[in-house]
């Protein structure tokens, strides 16, 4: 387990209260401790899921490090009263550690994207920056007649950082299934970062991001691929927290109420 963490309760999810320096900090500190961790990330769609799937609810509470992905969790916490100083999003860490990684000689494995996405991605990597050491490579679209083969290629590599670039839950569900067999130190889920590094996707203008709208520029992206799950997820998001700030504010005018009568 990590040391010295601020935890933050948001519903019935835990979070690491991180800076992104922070979170790096605590990353690298995992790598040398040679025990198995994972970190995962939560947005907007993640939590909805995991109030109605029992299963990604108990991975989240279970994981090392938890952050907080996106604006709209981070200013729905801040309605809240939860201060949370940053969001510590999958993509943009996935960015910044393999820098970390490249001066620090730590070993990665790359885990998602179709087989032709994948192997760009390596084409790419060992382009940029020729001093990162990427162990291994395999793509996301296994069968489970084929997991034990990918876990042993993920453990015969001896990585330090496994990045699982698939979707959820099912790098939850691949996560839960292997992670103390795989042993590598930092398992972290990074969804469809690895289309990033393809080039297949892009970062949104960093203005998009402060106002919330990183979802938006996915969208226009994948539209056809995303405008149920953001249509949904959104709704049921803006639901959760009319219940959330209720709970809140109902519960503050109870405890201004049993202060008055304590006074008389």
């Amino acid at each position: 387990m990590t040391t010295n963490r601020r935890r933050i309760r948001f519903d019935d999810l835990q979070f690491d209260d991180l800076t992104m320096a922070e979170a790096i900090a605590e990353i690298d500190r995992l790598v040398k401790s040679r025990r198995p961790h994972r970190m995962f990330t939560i947005n907007v769609a993640c939590y909805i899921w995991s109030r109605k799937n029992e299963f990604l609810r108990s991975f989240y509470q279970s994981c090392e490090l938890l952050t907080v992905d996106g604006m709209g969790l981070f200013y729905g916490a801040r309605l809240l009263g939860l201060p949370f100083r940053e969001t510590v999003a999958a993509s943009y860490l996935m960015f910044e550690l393999l820098k970390i990684c490249a001066e620090k000689r730590y070993r990665i494995f790359l885990l998602g994207g179709s087989p032709e996405i994948v192997e760009r991605v390596v084409v790419n990597l060992k382009s940029q920056n020729p001093d990162l050491l990427l162990v291994g490579h395999a793509h996301g679209y296994f069968s489970n007649d084929n997991e034990a083969e990918i876990v042993r290629q993920i453990t015969d590599a001896d990585a330090d950082i496994l990045f699982i670039g698939m979707a959820s839950p099912r790098k939850e569900e691949f996560a839960y299934r292997n992670w103390e067999r795989i042993g590598v130190p930092v398992q972290i889920g990074v969804g469809g970062s690895i289309e990033i590094l393809a080039g297949e996707r892009h970062f949104p203008p960093r203005w998009v991001r402060t106002l919330g709208l990183e979802w938006l520029g996915r969208l226009i992206q994948e539209p056809r691929r995303l405008w149920k799950r953001y249509l949904f997820t959104n709704a049921a998001f803006a639901c959760s927290m009319a219940r959330l700030l209720s709970e809140k504010y109902s519960l503050s005018r109870i405890i201004l109420r049993g202060n008055k009568a304590s006074v008389k």
